[in-house]
């Protein structure tokens, strides 16, 4: 059972096997900006229902954080608002280090968000759950990873503008840049919840992930299904075309043979049929692998 209070939401994310189950708790920090809203920028602040169902699939698959298949390297949340993914990442990596299960233990799980105040509220969450997993949070822009000649200022440079001196910094290779223009090295995971919701997020998140993801590594994408969001059905063949190769999983509700009730409570918290923008979808999850280079 789930419960709540004034402060903050406690989400019961079911463990695999005999595992108790995870107590992850969420404050959520709805802005009172008009003009974040009006932008559709707040959406950071609130729990959304794919990340609820995000978060209960790699419980359920501890494996992809274990990383036996990945190469050495660290895992990050995508465009993580409130962080539950992230939050649930770094909880099953400590309980899998505390029983020395062969996990990367030494492993550290990177948060990253656009919005300076969605990630002063990650940091809260963090600090909610008390995890001893080494962690960072990140400022992030999709339109930052994007590839030499996207830019209309400068055809041969990929990059950022400093916030401090407005500098311009080049992304190196092989790497991504956060929105102070320091350059980071790519990670073995990568998970995301409802990333895609514009027609143009398709190309964004595919170049984000061709920056930020290593080779031999995976990432983890789900959100809700294509006649709820746009950009979905493009998504695949904008992984394609850079190279890395995608599995399309469509109705993950409908094919769950787990969770019933529980379930149901755990994504109504999320904020399922509780918003007109969400009532009764399904979901896709893309599962992309960017496959190890012969040269």
């Amino acid at each position: 059972m789930s419960d709540s209070d004034s402060n903050h939401l406690t989400f019961t994310i079911p463990s695999n096997g005999d595992n108790d189950p995870l107590k992850i708790r969420v404050h959520e920090d709805a802005t009172d900006d008009d003009d974040q809203g009006d932008a559709e920028t707040n959406t950071g602040f609130v729990m959304w229902p794919s990340a609820v169902l995000l978060s209960h699939h790699i419980s359920q698959h501890p494996e992809l954080l274990q990383g036996a298949d990945t190469p050495n390297g660290n895992v990050m949340e995508l465009g993580a608002g409130c962080g539950l993914p992230g939050l649930t990442a770094a909880t099953i990596l400590q309980n899998s280090d505390d029983s020395s299960s062969g996990s990367k233990s030494d492993d550290k799980v990177i948060f990253t968000d656009y919005n300076p105040a969605v990630l002063e509220n990650l940091k809260r969450n963090i600090l909610l759950n008390e995890f001893d997993v080494e962690h960072e949070v990140y400022g992030l822009d999709w339109f930052h990873q994007q590839p030499p000649g996207s830019n209309d200022d400068d055809e041969d440079k990929a990059g950022v503008m400093k916030r401090d001196d407005s500098t311009w910094v080049e992304r190196e290779e092989n790497t991504w840049v956060d929105t102070d223009g320091t350059s980071h090295g790519q990670f073995r995971l990568i998970l995301g919840a409802d990333l895609i919701v514009c027609s143009n997020d398709a190309d964004l998140v595919a170049h984000t992930l061709d920056a930020s993801l290593m080779e031999g590594g995976v990432a983890v994408i789900l959100g809700a299904s294509a006649d709820r969001r746009f950009g979905v059905s493009d998504f695949p063949n904008s992984c394609r075309e850079l190279g890395m190769e995608v599995e399309v999983d469509e109705n993950i509700l409908e094919a769950r043979e787990d969770g019933g009730e529980q379930l149901m409570e755990e994504l109504e918290m999320g904020g399922y049929n509780q918003r007109a923008c969400t009532f009764g979808h399904d979901f896709t999850m893309f599962t992309i692998n960017k496959p190890v280079s012969s040269s």
